[in-house]
């Protein structure tokens, strides 16, 4: 991966934007690293599908579309991966997404919202529809003190190995209620590209020998962030979920990154405020799309 400029002295707005910018590199990132990815950007949307099932690695972003130009582009992207056969896709909006009826058009089409999504997609995870919001944090002020308020027993691992990443896919479905095939996906991905070569980390939480926590770290358009942060209900409560998303970030500040940016899940959004976040104007929503 090219070497990218960090942020350091960002504007609100600027760090707001940073949620989504980082998002958009992640997606740049699978298409460039798993076999078979492919990549549309211009100026009016950005388009990746690559190869594992998950909607996660097939979607649509950036999208700056003109009024009289849209339901035309709109359907045009959808055909584009009705033709690939992709079963699903994720098209993303957030700040400065055009026209402003983008989800509307999308809802035309039958694309559902992150609340509508939960029954069909993820029972576990809690959004309204008017998406997820954005989260900052200076790297520099979070409280580290959260890693030591956990349980004795409890210890935080980089993935190394396959046996790992198959645990990271246990807490990760059943935390978030997702289809297996979801977290399969990402044990796909990482072991085609090779695990120590994906351009994101993934972490396991162990409380007494068992898996139940889950963090990925991401460093891209300047910032660090976390996704598929997820601790097992039975060991919620007990700083752990905390722990497991602060660790990594901490690595990235070790790597020179000055801010974490994240987007969050309703219930999550209080934990993150502890570690130090703090809400932006900027909400993520992404509405699933299915062939068929």
């Amino acid at each position: 991966m090219p070497t990218e400029t960090i942020l350091t002295h960002p504007t609100e707005s600027e760090l707001a934007n940073a949620v989504q910018e980082n998002l958009f590199a992640l997606f740049r990132a699978m298409a460039e690293v798993l076999p078979d990815g492919e990549i549309v950007e211009n100026n009016r949307l950005g388009c990746h599908l690559t190869f594992p099932t998950n909607p996660m690695f097939k979607g649509v972003w950036q999208t700056r579309l003109s009024d009289d130009e849209a339901d035309k582009a709109i359907d045009e992207t959808l055909a584009w991966f009705k033709a690939r056969n992709a079963p699903f896709m994720f098209w993303w909006t957030g700040p400065g997404t055009t026209p402003t009826d983008l989800d509307a058009r999308l809802r035309a089409r039958g694309l559902l919202d992150m609340a509508e999504q939960q029954q069909e997609l993820a029972a576990g995870i809690h959004q309204t529809e008017q998406g997820a919001p954005g989260m900052v944090a200076d790297l520099h002020q979070v409280d580290e003190s959260l890693l030591k308020k956990t349980p004795p027993g409890f210890v935080i691992k980089e993935i190394t190995t396959e046996s790992e990443l198959y645990d990271f896919k246990k807490v990760f479905v059943e935390t978030y209620e997702i289809p297996e095939w979801a977290g399969q996906a990402w044990v796909d991905a990482s072991l085609s590209a090779g695990i120590g070569n994906t351009p994101w980390r993934m972490y396991v939480g162990y409380l007494d020998g068992e898996p139940v926590a889950t963090n990925m770290l991401f460093n891209g358009a300047g910032v660090a962030s976390v996704y598929a942060v997820a601790t097992l209900p039975s060991a919620q409560g007990r700083g752990i979920g905390a722990a497991i998303t602060l660790k990594p970030l901490l690595d990235a500040r070790e790597m020179g990154y000055r801010f974490g940016v994240l987007f969050a899940t309703e219930m999550g959004i209080r934990v993150y405020q502890r570690i130090g976040f703090r809400l932006t104007d900027a909400r993520i929503n992404r509405y699933l799309w299915r062939n068929g």
